[in-house]
Formats: structure tokens, C-alpha cells, sequence
């Protein structure tokens, strides 16, 4: 549905950072696009969808909250969004001073921090998982002492994989922290959690929740993501139980309005929470559930606050989707071949390689050192995986060692 007619005035919305394509979506569904993001970063590919820009640093809340306001007094905005975890509590915090329908600055900021959301977990008897905040080798050692190796340590706020470690012995905490300043504050430990790691993607509309899809990961030796896979290889008593388990966690934090993703390990005894987010997960994984599922997750974080849509049923999917990851030797780039090959391949809807001659390849820590993807559908998941990793693997990327 259309939100605009020719009498009626078009809904205004606030996008804090992200990509050029969501500012489209919203322009698609009928919003008037106002644009808020660092001066460096904005293009030629966001202003072909926004009116409006305010290129300022968005996460110095006192001097945007101003600004911000007084666009609000002379056209009203009717909503506030942000897809990127540094602008999910500026948008957050900007939504509840100018009264619109979000969620409190409470959910971004219990949810950035994986300590505080197993505090809260704990706290509200929905599970409770060994962790501690530690800010030295022998803060370490003393909680692997107690809760036995191996132990992950994570950073509190981080994202994209980055700084995971896996912590087998007492040699690996004195690495762990060797080099790491005092000032740069607490590390996350826990136990390591084993199984089948899935993500859940879920949108909730006015407190009310509702799973869409489950996600199927798969991890390297640095907890960096391969590849994923839509609907997730599960039997229909997990989904039930991890359905359970996340919808307990969003009423936890008070989750209001929009996508959530959350990140569950399938352990022998159980689902256990690893993290959550509220926003759509990356890796374009909000892009294979519309392609299995059908269910647009980008248009309906724009729609549902308003009431321009309605919270969908659970969907039932009707084929998988798949997204794997192009991987190469670290280096300098000297070609790329095979993308013609991929795209042509048998069920390949995506192929998208970031890297050229003369560019250098680093070794794959996050995941933003990943150097492309290939997303492909098929009758089922094991069809989808087959056909992304083989259109994958078939783009190589030459590269020779770096000087």
C-alpha cells in the first residue's frame, strides 16, 4: 500500500546512517526521507532518495538533539530509525524527546551491552549463563578456574565478530591481555557454549512480537561468519523452544517497535542466548528471508510504527536461501575472475566482490575484512548452501604477498 495520495501529506522520516538502500525503501513506501549521518560518509547514492540531509557526527546527541528538534517544529517528523548499532540509541533517544513511536533508549542500551543483557536474563529467570567482566589475565584465569576452559572473551559493545577469543589455558589469558591497555576497560568472559548456532529474525509492532524466520550459521576458527542459510535445519520442538526463549528476552528488554535479531547456540540441553540486537541481522540475511519467507523486514520496519502495515503471521517459507562468503589468500590483489561464471550459475540471485587488482586482502578477523558474497535460493536448504557455496568458491581471488 501507498501512504501517499494527492491530498494527503506525506509521512516524514528520520534515517540515522546506514546504506543508500534502505533511505530507498522508505522513499518506495511512501515516507518523505530526512538523512542524518557523519559529513565523510554521505554520497551521491543517498541524496537520489532523501529531501533532506543533516551531516553532522550523529553520536554527539547534545548538539544533534537541537537541530534535530527544531527541523521537527517546522515539519513535523512522524518517525525515527536507524539500522546501525552506533545509531540505534541516538535514534532512540531523539524518538522519545519528540514523543513518536519507538523504543525506549533502554533496549539499545541493555542490548549493546552483553554483560547487562545477561544480568538481565539472570535477573528475570529466563536463564542464567556463567560470565563475568574482567580486566585482567588474572581476572581471567580466576574465572576460568572456576568455571573450567575453554571460556570465550568478548568486548562488552562489539560487533561483527571482532575481538572473540577462545580462551584453552592460562597461556591464552596472559595473550589475551598482553598487549591490551588498562584504560580500554572490561572484557566480556563466558563458558563456551557448543552446538548448532542459529539466529533468530523476529519484528515486533507496538510490544507485540513475532518470529519470522530462523537462521542457520556457520562460523570459522575466528567466529566470523562463512555463510548462512534460511529456514534453519532444526526439528519442529526446537523451533518451538527457541521461540519461547527469544520472545521471553524482547519482553525482557521492553522491546517496542521493529526488527530484532538474536543469536541462540542449540546446546545439548537446550537454547542458550549468545546475543541480541534491535535491528535486522547483517549479511544480508534480511534479504534471504524475503527471497524463502516472502516477508520484506527492510518495509515493515518502516511501516508497522505507523500503522501502515499490520504485524504479519508467522510465514511458512517456500524455498531456502542461502548467502556464503568469497574468501582469499591475504595480499595484494593481482585478479579476479569467475564473477561472470557465479552469476550465471543455477539459482544465483546475488554476487557482489569487493575487492580488485592493486587492493589488499587482510586476514579475515570481522567480518568486515570479508571480500564478497554470493546469495542463491533453492527447494530446500541443503540445495541453497550447495549452490552458494559453489558459486562462492568459483570467484577466485589471486592475490601475492603484500611488501
Amino acid at each position: 500500500m501507498t501512504m501517499d495520495t494527492q491530498h494527503e501529506r506525506k509521512p516524514r522520516v528520520l534515517v540515522i546512517a546506514g546504506r543508500a538502500g534502505k533511505l530507498k525503501v522508505a522513499a518506495d513506501a511512501g515516507y518523505e526521507v530526512v538523512y542524518l549521518q557523519n559529513p565523510q560518509l554521505f554520497a551521491d547514492t543517498h541524496r537520489a532518495h532523501v529531501s533532506q540531509a543533516l551531516l553532522m557526527d550523529y553520536t554527539r546527541i547534545d548538539e544533534v538533539l537541537p537541530v534535530v528538534a527544531g527541523l521537527h517544529a517546522a515539519d513535523r517528523l512522524d518517525l525515527v530509525v536507524s539500522f546501525t548499532d552506533p545509531g540505534l540509541e541516538p535514534a532512540a533517544v531523539i524518538g522519545e524527546r519528540l514523543g513518536l513511536p519507538g523504543n525506549p533508549p533502554a533496549v539499545s542500551t541493555v542490548l549493546r551491552d552483553k554483560y547487562a543483557l545477561r544480568r538481565l536474563l539472570a535477573d528475570a529467570g529466563i536463564e542464567e549463563h556463567p560470565c563475568a567482566r574482567v580486566r585482567t589475565a588474572e581476572e581471567l584465569k580466576a574465572f576460568c578456574t572456576k568455571h573450567h576452559y575453554p571460556v570465550i572473551l568478548k568486548p562488552q559493545d562489539g560487533t561483527g565478530s571482532q575481538g572473540i577469543r577462545r580462551i584453552d589455558s592460562p597461556e591464552d589469558a596472559d595473550r589475551a591481555f598482553a598487549d591490551r591497555p588498562d584504560s580500554d576497560g572490561a572484557l566480556l568472559a563466558e563458558t563456551l557454549l557448543t552446538g548448532m548456532e542459529v539466529s533468530v529474525e523476529s519484528i515486533t509492532q507496538h510490544g507485540h512480537h513475532r518470529v519470522i524466520a530462523i537462521t542457520e550459521k556457520f562460523i570459522d576458527e575466528n567466529y566470523v561468519e562463512l555463510g548462512h542459510v534460511v529456514p534453519a535445519r532444526i526439528a519442529p520442538g526446537q523451533r518451538d523452544a527457541i521461540e519461547k526463549l527469544v520472545l521471553s528476552l524482547l519482553d525482557a528488554v521492553g522491546l517496542a517497535e521493529g526488527c530484532a535479531h538474536t543469536e541462540v547456540m542449540l546446546t545439548a540441553d537446550g537454547p542458550v542466548i549468545i546475543e541480541s540486537h534491535n535491528r535486522m541481522g547483517g549479511d544480508r540475511i534480511y534479504e534471504l528471508v524475503r527471497l524463502s519467507h516472502g516477508t520484506d523486514l527492510e518495509r515493515l520496519s518502516f511501516t508497522l510504527p505507523l500503522d501502515a502495515d499490520t504485524l504479519p503471521p508467522t510465514p511458512t517459507p517456500t524455498r531456502a536461501a542461502a548467502v556464503w562468503f568469497v574468501r582469499a589468500e591475504p595480499g595484494r590483489v593481482l585478479s579476479v575472475d569467475g564473477e561472470s561464471e557465479a552469476k550465471a550459475a543455477e539459482g544465483v540471485c546475488e554476487v557482489v566482490v569487493t575487492t580488485g587488482p592493486g587492493s589488499e586482502v587482510n586476514p579475515v578477523r570481522s567480518s568486515a575484512d570479508r571480500i564478497g558474497y554470493v546469495i542463491a535460493v533453492g527447494a530446500d536448504a541443503d540445495e541453497a548452501l550447495d549452490r552458494a557455496r559453489r558459486a562462492a568458491q568459483s570467484v577466485v581471488v589471486r592475490t601475492e604477498e603484500a611488501a
